[in-house]
């Protein structure tokens, strides 16, 4: 490394308002450390205590790198539900600050942690411990459970004007939120055209702390690929030109690899649910499968909805992709739901 990327590392603002304010963010400790200015860019710092890990987290971060190839897709997604509720459920992004009246808004955040490598965040902790940071509420927490997080204030606000004279009122507001939270079911046989009618089922709702219902009413097929195909015997801008469709078609095929083979077929299953909910089935035999291998990064992700308003209970239809099935299947397929999405609302703190 040479000096002048160390220096650059370095945190040397030409203005700060030391805040140094523990809060409490969804029982998760937060310290509000300072408000920074440095070339014209105005940043929150603040100081999180990371949630404690298990012994079974713990082992699975150790041996991450060793068994990623062999981590089924139930395996990885669990990894991912576990990853965002490690975040909170409210979140952790603050979008606004109010300090004497002074609103600061956030549109970006970054995350730091301390590694052996991490030399600039180690400087950055430095350089507020020097202005005065208390850290006694921190002081027996391990390192590697700290992250120091920036945001970055929208760039047409300006730096705030605090009198220090006066106890500083603060607010911090989150914006509302949709989340996926993870859920436990029981697995569910369909067999592919229209599901018997009036069937109810349940899941815990942890959020609302309540039972919920849904039904499915149908488990149907989607060539994707003849879909596609059809899309594409075509530019779609006048402004490519032959090499470019080529490439752009690709491109577009090699992306669908990673959803389904061309013999397959992707099994989407109409649903309806109490409140609206949006619900994420999946296919066991794809959830006990290893993940479709994607190429320099390449991939896609597919929404669908359903051609019909209301389903055949009066809530509003659904549809979910549960994994690809070979064309030429026809047995029954066991479903599982393991995750649902719940809207958090707005939340402010008073400091």
């Amino acid at each position: 490394m040479k000096l002048k990327e160390l220096k650059e590392r370095m945190l040397i603002p030409d203005r700060e308002i030391l805040i140094n304010r523990p809060v409490k963010i969804e029982d998760t400790d937060v310290l509000l450390i300072s408000i920074t200015s440095e070339n014209n860019i105005h940043k929150l710092w603040t100081l999180r205590k990371l949630k404690e890990r298990s012994h079974e987290e713990e082992y699975a971060e150790e041996s991450v790198y060793e068994t990623e190839r062999n981590l089924s897709n139930r395996e990885r997604m669990q990894q991912e539900l576990q990853g965002e509720m490690a975040r909170g459920v409210q979140g952790d992004f603050i979008s606004q600050l109010t300090i004497q009246g002074q609103t600061l808004t956030f549109n970006s955040s970054e995350w730091a942690y301390f590694g052996e490598e991490d030399h600039g965040t180690y400087m950055k902790l430095q350089h507020f411990i020097e202005k005065g940071l208390e850290l006694e509420s921190f002081a027996d927490v391990e390192l590697d459970r700290l992250s120091l997080i920036s945001y970055e204030q929208d760039s047409s606000e300006p730096f705030p004007d605090v009198n220090f004279d006066k106890e500083p009122d603060i607010t911090l507001k989150f914006n509302s939120a949709v989340r996926r939270l993870p859920i436990h079911a029981e697995p569910i046989m369909l067999e592919f055209g229209d599901a018997p009618k009036g069937i109810q089922y349940s899941f815990y709702d942890p959020f609302h702390d309540k039972n919920r219902f849904f039904y499915i009413n149908a488990l149907t097929r989607y060539d994707l690929w003849k879909k596609t195909e059809k899309e594409l015997e075509k530019p779609t801008s006048e402004e490519f030109t032959e090499e470019e469709w080529q490439q752009f078609k690709a491109q577009q095929f090699k992306a669908l690899e990673t959803v389904c083979s061309k013999d397959q077929d992707l099994a989407l299953v109409e649903y309806e649910s109490e409140d609206n909910i949006q619900l994420n089935f999946y296919a066991k035999h794809v959830l006990d499968e290893k993940p479709v291998p994607s190429f320099d990064g390449i991939g896609m992700s597919i929404i669908f909805s359903s051609d019909r308003k209301l389903g055949d209970n009066g809530f509003k239809s659904r549809m979910d992709s549960t994994g690809p099935v070979d064309k030429t299947f026809e047995g029954s397929i066991v479903i599982e739901l393991l995750s649902y999405y719940v809207e958090i609302p707005e939340k402010i703190i008073n400091i």
